[in-house]
């Protein structure tokens, strides 16, 4: 019946809000006033199209970035693989030939798809995947000893190496999602059985200032730890020899806890190897790509047209309609379970482009310094770490200072917890309460009125966009015995949240039939982490009672298609609500500065153009509730609380 054409009703809820800026005396701090208007929404399922078929006439809708003019097997039977094949050897040898360097993992799939489909050649390029076999420091001595002319790296590895004064430069972000670290000791260790328990452990690391060495300074800080008295630190070596150790085997130094990748480590975890007891992720972009500067010069044709064949790869492989065909190519090349590859797909952004988010180098730059890596004087800016004539430096929300103090966010709430007797073990929601309503204007009365409103129950799939620490996903769960899905951007908050989720007693069963993108998920609240953009690409349209969001709207660029995705999502008669900013009157240039600068708001639109908005993707708006006044009274509050607790916060 969705493309029957006949009328669907939709309620759903808009929650928005004024943003004025008050700076009438320069001795006075500058005030952000809320405010929120709810609305009710009603709407017309659109017909919904079906997937494009791979097995006929190439029929796909071109992405507005999509640039794979050819047609390719993927996409139609009309153009078979030999016929992308090259057209001899000799035309073949003539092509320019650049040699790029990087592991044989998962991460680098997109380098074998672009030789399947012939898009080096098609870009000009000859480009020869060389196998890296050890680290970040071991490719950086491959790459300045000419064995390679590209390196796929850690980037803070890279980073590290450029601030030292060598003469490497980062020339693209090959996956822009960060990397997730899995925390492992083990198998018998019954006395560790979470990160608190790591606190004053011993932990493993392949190589003195190796990722893993890094981030268990990460870890450090995000548990509000002592870096220099809770964690010491053994040099292992490698993958086997750091498993070897957390088991006191012999020919190694024992040691408590190591971290790898955490899809590398899994087969190990299944098998009862070593035990898995969390994970951290890396707060920047996991892989840059990085070439010497000579290299650049002497190469920059060749080098910008192997990017662009590996960046039009990148496309296809994120591609919706080719997510299943995408899971079983890479399980079957990496010998990975497809269930663990289709995990890791919905959360990684592979992107191979010459973008590179300043805030991620800045981060890196940072923690670089905390852990001594480099001296905390260094003159080391983001812009001397790029060559510009490939790369571009570019914002992003982390570079904002709301999104800045994630770190800060995680660390107050592990300090809170821990005050109040709950820093290891099992809790209750009740005990997790009191934290998870502090993102809401209203608090508990206001939760419990959305409940009534939009009538959630046990029966209700609810989809949270921008999900924070957990708190609202959380509250709902437990009020209501709901199932929510909390889509949340930022790694770390998404990393906290759902270890508090577990510790509730929250979280999905894991079964081997779990599968959240087809079926509802186990459990009562399962985290997933991505930009919502590319998260909507992967869920089941018509899936969800109700979505909601707290203060997320504003961070969406383009809103209209925000909520085009919504409409797709939400099964006839679902609800949508938003808590959220909107422009009561026409903002001065300072206001826009403030949204821009401070809270990652680069347009604040009218009531009357979020109707619009709302409206022409099938919605109709049915109830507003105007809450300026509360909102102002509330964060006059919260700007009082926090000037008495300063100190201590």
């Amino acid at each position: 019946r969705r493309g029957s054409g006949k009328r669907r009703s939709v309620d759903a809820v808009v929650a928005l809000a004024t943003a004025c800026h008050a700076t009438r005396r320069l001795t006075e701090p500058s005030v952000l006033l809320e405010a929120s208007l709810i609305r009710r929404v009603s709407h017309r399922f659109p017909a919904f199209p079906g997937p494009t078929q791979i097995d006929g006439t190439c029929n796909r809708r071109h992405h507005p970035h999509d640039t794979l003019h050819h047609t390719d097997p993927l996409y139609s039977a009309r153009a078979p693989l030999h016929e992308l094949a090259y057209a001899s050897l000799k035309t073949f040898q003539t092509l320019p030939v650049v040699r790029i360097g990087g592991v044989p993992e998962h991460f680098n799939y997109p380098f074998q798809l672009a030789e399947e489909l012939g898009l080096f050649k098609k870009n000009g390029v000859q480009v020869e995947f060389v196998i890296q076999r050890e680290g970040t420091g071991q490719m950086i001595k491959n790459l300045r000893a000419g064995e390679v002319d590209l390196i796929v790296a850690l980037t803070e590895g890279l980073v590290a190496d450029i601030s030292g004064g060598s003469d490497l430069k980062i020339i693209g972000t090959y996956v822009n999602s960060p990397l997730c670290w899995a925390l492992s000791t083990g198998a018998e260790r019954a006395d560790i059985n979470g990160i608190e328990d790591l606190k004053g452990g011993n932990f493993g690391i392949s190589r003195k200032f190796s990722g893993s060495h890094l981030m268990a300074y990460v870890l450090a800080r995000q548990r509000g730890w002592d870096s220099q008295t809770d964690v010491d630190f053994t040099t292992i070596g490698g993958f086997q020899e750091l498993r070897d150790s957390v088991n006191a085997k012999e020919g190694v130094p024992p040691t408590d806890v190591f971290m790898w990748e955490t899809f590398t480590t899994k087969p190990f975890h299944d098998t009862g190897d070593v035990k898995r007891v969390g994970d951290i992720t890396t707060p920047w972009p996991c892989f840059m790509v990085a070439a010497v500067e000579g290299v650049i010069s002497e190469k920059l044709g060749p080098i910008r047209d192997a990017l662009a064949a590996v960046h039009e790869a990148a496309i296809l492989f994120h591609k919706p309609d080719q997510r299943n065909e995408m899971i079983r190519r890479v399980s079957k090349a990496y010998d990975i379970d497809e269930d663990d590859v289709r995990a890791w797909y919905a959360g990684v952004d592979i992107t191979a482009h010459g973008r590179v988010s300043e805030s991620a180098l800045e981060r890196t730059l940072e923690v670089l310094c905390d852990v001594g890596v480099l001296d905390s004087t260094t003159s080391t800016t983001p812009a001397s770490l790029i060559d510009t004539r490939i790369a571009k430096l570019v914002d992003d929300i982390k570079k904002v200072k709301l999104y800045r103090s994630t770190e800060s966010m995680v660390r107050m709430f592990n300090s809170q917890m821990a005050a109040a007797g709950k820093r290891v073990g099992s809790i209750t929601q009740d005990d997790l309460t009191p934290f998870d309503i502090k993102g809401v204007y209203g608090g508990a009365a206001e939760m419990d009125g959305l409940i009534r409103k939009l009538n959630v129950n046990s029966d209700s799939q609810v989809l949270n966009i921008g999900s924070g620490l957990g708190g609202p996903a959380r509250y709902l769960a437990h009020k209501t015995g709901c199932h929510v899905l909390a889509c949340e951007l930022q790694h770390d908050l998404n990393a906290t949240a759902q270890l508090a989720t577990e510790r509730a007693g929250l979280g999905p069963g894991l079964t081997s039939e779990n599968n959240i993108w087809e079926q509802a998920h186990g459990g009562q609240v399962m985290h997933l982490c991505g930009d919502f953009n590319q998260v909507a690409n992967v869920l089941a349209p018509g899936s969800y009672h109700n979505i909601v969001s707290w203060l997320t709207v504003l961070h969406f660029d383009r809103r209209t298609d925000l909520f085009e995705r919504c409409y797709k999502l939400l099964r006839p008669a679902g609800t949508f609500y938003a808590a959220d900013f909107f422009a009561l009157n026409q903002l001065t240039v300072i206001e826009k500065q403030a949204l821009r600068d401070e809270v990652y708001c680069h347009t604040l639109p009218s009531l009357a153009t979020y109707t619009k908005q709302l409206e022409s993707a099938g919605f109709e708006v049915v109830e507003v509730d105007d809450q300026t006044n509360e909102w102002k009274a509330l964060t006059a509050k919260r700007v009082q609380e926090w000037d008495a607790r300063q100190e201590e916060i």
